[in-house]
């Protein structure tokens, strides 16, 4: 049993022991404990909220042969629901993964970039604890952005495995094993948990043609790279703004179908004619003849890129 006493920040923990160690040590301990705060989650208060509220507490008690036989006591029990407090209304972090670092773009509530970074990370040889190390640490710093900024953060609404399927303008072995390496779930595992520590909004945005649509309307315009232009669709998107495409890549007849079709053809351009994105810094150059009858016969062709459906 766990009782608060008195004096601030002190418990008192009522512990029955076995038969066999009650002639030596008596039929019950007691403990008086404190509980320190830890990454950002106020434990004192959470074990208060328990016992105040009659919540269920459960008590674990072991010995570990390879710390010196010392005696380890665990206790865990529910924590009280955190309201969101930090919502789109005031803009958000738009979160785009690349081989290297994650990107993140503040976009504030009308649409307009405001603040970026690149969160580097090392992801080859390391060990599973130090990738999770790796990802709880950006994700901490991801979420300290959105209480700084007070606005929600969106990711990507798919499994990392099932980006490979969406159409690239450039495809790479590192990027691959890159995801291969997230399709345990590290980071979508770890910012849901945090976010809900800490009253964070957290979107999920339909995932189809960020990159493309990064490229090719902000990459250039704002000299951004192509994972912080993609964050800014993303987080865009997750604001429900919609990407139109530039009038110079629209043929008359595409003037009302819907914006996703037209990016659809684009997207499958860049795969079919193996467009590199750092060519996309100029992109006008790089799609011309993107409207002549005989390149789009031949797109028509390709390979069609599969829209996912939002969670």
């Amino acid at each position: 049993k766990v009782f608060p006493l008195q004096e601030d920040g002190k418990y008192k923990l009522e512990i029955q022991l076995p038969r066999p160690l009650q002639d030596k040590y008596g039929q019950k301990i007691q403990l008086e404990f404190s509980v320190s705060d830890r990454n950002g989650r106020y434990r004192a208060t959470d074990l208060d909220y328990a016992i105040n509220n009659l919540k269920p507490i459960t008590i674990s008690i072991f010995r570990r042969e390879h710390k010196q036989d010392n005696w380890y006591v665990h206790l865990s029990t529910y924590i009280q629901e955190i309201p969101v407090v930090y919502t789109r209304k005031n803009g958000c972090l738009g979160i785009d993964f690349n081989a290297e670092s994650i990107s993140v773009t503040y976009v504030k509530w009308d649409g307009n970039i405001e603040y970026l970074e690149e969160l580097p990370y090392q992801w080859k040889n390391q060990t599973t604890g130090q990738r999770q190390a790796t990802m709880r640490n950006i994700v901490c710093q991801i979420v300290k952005l959105a209480e700084f900024f007070e606005c929600a953060i969106a990711i990507e609404s798919l499994d990392f495995s099932k980006k490979k399927s969406i159409a690239r303008s450039e495809e790479s072995k590192v990027y691959n094993a890159m995801l291969s390496n997230l399709s345990t779930g590290m980071f979508r595992e770890a910012i849901l948990s945090r976010c809900r520590r800490f009253g964070v909004e957290l979107i999920k945005v339909n995932p189809a043609f960020t990159s493309v649509i990064g490229m090719i309307n902000y990459m250039a315009k704002y000299g951004l790279n192509s994972g912080t232009a993609a964050a800014l669709v993303i987080g865009r998107r997750a604001l429900k703004l919609s990407e139109k495409i530039p009038q110079c890549l629209l043929r008359p007849e595409d003037v009302n179908k819907h914006d996703w079709s037209h990016w659809r053809r684009v997207a499958s351009f860049i795969k079919l004619h193996r467009i590199q994105r750092t060519q996309l810094f100029q992109w006008r150059k790089a799609l011309e003849g993107i409207l002549t009858h005989s390149l789009w016969a031949e797109h028509q062709l390709s390979v069609q890129v599969h829209i996912e459906t939002g969670e």
